[in-house]
This record gives C-alpha cells, structure tokens and sequence, in this order.
C-alpha cells in the first residue's frame, strides 16, 4: 500500500498557526514521462528562524509559491490567499527521473517543501556539472538562488539511515554560511577588486571604506545563530591580512552560557548594557570603526544601539542580516522593514551570489565555496545539540517549539522524513 504523503500548511496571515495535512488521494502518483522532469520527496530537513521569516515575508519575495498547495488538498485549506506553504533547506530523494544526469535515488540538496508528498519539477542542466536550476512556469519570478539544486549520489542514502552530523550540518547551517562567508569575502573582502554590495538596490554604490573593517569593532546581535557564529569562523580563519580588532558577541542572559561556549568571540556583552557601557568596556575609540551586524537580535535593541553609536562614532555601519522571530501582519512586516532600513544595510544573499560570481566566475565561486564549507564542518559550532526527528508529527513539535520561543540557540532541528 502506497504511503499516504502529509505535508505542512500554514495560515498566511497567522503562520504560527500550522496544519498536519495528509492527502490520500494523491496516491498513486501517475508515471512521470514528461521531458527534463523529476519527481522529488523532502527526505532530510530542518527548521530554523529562516522558515518563519519564509512565511513572514513569503508575500513579498514570492515564497509562498514556490511550493504551491497541491490539487490534493481538501477543500477546507485550498484557498492560496489564506493558506500557503513554507519552505525549508535540506535534500530531496528523487523518486523517478526523465533527466540523464539525475537518475533515481540520487538526491538533491535545496529549497524544499515541508512534507512528504512527491512534487514533480522540470529542470534544466546548469553551468556547473552536478547543479540543476528549476524551470517551471510559477517558480520563474522566484530569486535564483531557490530555484538552484546541488546534484548528490545515491550512496548519500547511508549517511541519511546513519543520521550523520555532516549531513544534519548541510540542512541546518549551510545556506546560512553560504550568507556569512559572502559576507566576509565579497562585502568586506580583503581584495577591493573583489568587494559586492551586499543589498538588492542594483544601483546602490559600495565604498571601499564601507568595504575596510580592517581594525573594525565587529558587535554581533544575536551571537548564537547560526549564521552569526559562522561570520565570526570567517572573520576569524579566512580574513587575509586584513583584521578587524575584535569580534564581540552580545546577548542576552539567557543565551551567554551557549554564546560563551562556542568560544567564538573576543568579547561576549549584554544587550542589557547600554550603548555607552559596551564602547567603554571594549576600549573602542572615537575614531575607530564600529560594525554592528544585526543577525535578528530583541526588537529594538540594533535600533537604539545604532542611534546611540551614531552619535559618539562617525565611523560607524550597521548590516542587518537577520530577524527576531514574530508573527507579525504583513502591513507590521512592511513597517519593520522599513525601520530598519533607515539604520541598517540591509543584504540579500541571492543578489551578494550574482555578483560574487560576475566577479571570480561561476565555477571558482562555488569551488571557493565548497572548501570553505568543508573546512566549516571539519571544525563544526562548539556546543551545538543536533536533535532528529523522523516524521511530520515531529516536525509539527518543532514549529510550534520554533514559534513560542522555546528553540534555544544551541539546538539543531533536523528530520529524516
């Protein structure tokens, strides 16, 4: 008897409310005949901050349709401007296969659905060997980088039943280092021939004193997340000759412990702590840079302290990468947004890959890339719990775990569907 596939639906405007959906009558799934086409099912996948900022702003960067509801989905929930479906990182099982280069039971890893149900794409070969882009109709408007798939062997199946690290690192953290290390090599490269704006505006101009952290102050909101410690390995391990001063991380109290642990930064603050306090308690001049890299700290906290910096330093730049966790209303979205660009630089990093690679070229980007990666993973995050789960009853706990605030920095959420 065919497995009865269940997927993940969300409430657009309230999407920490989630439905367990399963679709019996999507089964059996007819054959796939249809050129370039592959059948994929989510195998492994985590579930981080990014995919409720998928669903936060899903209505203006077009997530919600990537994975569209399905023509199996009951009447109840078959409304796309109330329901939708979100999206996570992790490696797809190709069920079946008209394309020569992916044969069945290799996998790919990617932007991916969050359920079990088989979703048929159609695909064409990229640049790169052993990469495919997806090509259909609705997905044409969505950001490059989601639509670009890395091509696994099926020999990867082992380490999927061994749950290994290396492949729950590939779910949780690698998209995430992708954004930190063009952060470190592109946006503040140590070779100005090098050097990307890190937004999306295609006219806006990037200086090379915007560019220099060399003897920077780098204070990192939200210290814990996975993308923060992965920046700080980058400026720490593969900055060149070029340093900063000091990479500081600041928290709050209930992550210091975990933050501290990693053993990632010079300096680990209090976002409780005035403005004034922190500059003092690390000896920064009046002259000397400050970075502030918002990787999605409390609400409020980057705001004031890049107020207050302003004001003391004039040498002074504040990149926004990340967000706090809330289920706010579109219009609320807008609002923040819009805040935060009035103090932060705000990066993209679909628009930092398009122009790293017209930089170096496709290939040496991404072969870059790749040995960054490995040598990431070889190392890992100190600290950092990896928890499985093993199927969407599980991945259900972990949303709702996700939402209420309840996730702690160091724990790793992945699941083996």
């Amino acid at each position: 008897m065919a497995e009865v596939p269940v997927i993940q639906i969300l409430e657009k405007e309230k999407f920490f409310t989630q439905h367990i959906v399963p679709l019996p009558h999507a089964v059996p799934y007819p054959p796939l005949t249809a050129p370039s086409s592959l059948r994929l099912r989510t195998k492994v996948m985590c579930l981080t901050t990014n995919n409720v900022s998928y669903a936060r702003l899903g209505f203006l960067f077009g997530w919600w349709d990537v994975h569209p509801l399905p023509p199996s989905t009951p009447a109840q929930y078959n409304d796309p401007a109330k329901y939708g479906r979100t999206n996570c990182w992790g490696f797809a099982e190709v069920l079946e296969s008209t394309v020569a280069s992916v044969p069945k039971g290799a996998y790919l890893w990617g932007y991916l659905p969050l359920g079990t149900l088989a979703q048929d794409v159609t695909v064409e070969e990229g640049a790169i060997p052993g990469q495919i882009f997806v090509t259909n109709d609705y997905r044409k408007g969505v950001m490059a980088i989601y639509n670009r798939y890395f091509v696994h062997p099926a020999s990867l199946k082992d380490e999927i039943e061994k749950k290994a690290d290396g492949l729950a690192y590939d779910a949780i953290v690698r998209v995430m280092f992708e954004t930190s290390y063009l952060l470190n090599r592109y946006v503040f490269a140590s070779d100005p021939k090098e050097t990307v704006y890190p937004g999306m505006d295609p006219k806006a101009q990037w200086s090379p004193a915007q560019a220099d952290i060399t003897g920077a102050t780098v204070i990192f909101l939200a210290p814990g997340s996975k993308a923060a410690l992965a920046f700080a390995y980058e400026l720490r391990n593969a900055r060149g000759g070029t340093q900063v001063k000091k990479i500081v991380g600041a928290t709050s109290e209930s992550s210091r412990n975990f933050v501290e642990g990693t053993e990632s930064y010079d300096d680990v603050i209090l976002t409780s702590e005035s403005s004034a306090s922190v500059l003092s308690k690390l000896q920064v001049g009046a002259k000397d840079k400050v970075v502030l890299v918002d990787f999605g700290g409390c609400a409020g906290v980057g705001a004031k302290w890049a107020a207050e910096f302003k004001r003391t330093h004039n040498n002074f730049l504040m990149i926004g990468v990340g967000s706090e966790i809330s289920e706010s209303s579109q219009e609320d979205a807008l609002k923040a947004l819009t805040a935060k660009g009035s103090s932060a630089i705000g990066i993209n990093a679909n628009d930092m890959r398009i122009r790293a690679m017209e930089k170096v070229g496709e290939k040496k980007y991404f072969d870059n890339l790749a040995a960054a990666w490995d040598s990431f993973k070889k190392v890992g995050i100190k600290g950092l719990k990896i928890t499985w789960g093993d199927n969407m009853e599980d991945v259900k706990k972990g949303w709702d775990k996700l939402c209420r605030g309840e996730a702690t920095p160091e724990e790793g959420l992945v699941y083996r569907l």
